[in-house]
């Protein structure tokens, strides 16, 4: 199963988010249907990058990274 690592971005609120999914379509589906806590009431998103990992840990490990 990939998994991935992905940032988004919501020009109205001027905020990013850092995430990792195993479904990146529907990831930002939810969080533009306000599904995922914290960015809800603070979108539309937009997908500004992604990467596909072969496992969840590595996913998460760059996940983190880009909040660094």
């Amino acid at each position: 199963m990939k998994f991935f690592s992905y940032v988004i971005y919501s020009q109205e609120s001027g905020s990013f988010y850092y995430g990792y999914f195993d479904d990146l379509e529907k990831v930002i589906e939810m969080h533009n249907a306000d599904q995922i806590q914290p960015t809800r009431g603070k979108g539309p998103w937009v997908l500004l990058f992604s990467e596909p990992y072969d496992n969840r840990m590595r996913a998460i490990r760059q996940s983190s990274f880009y909040r660094s």
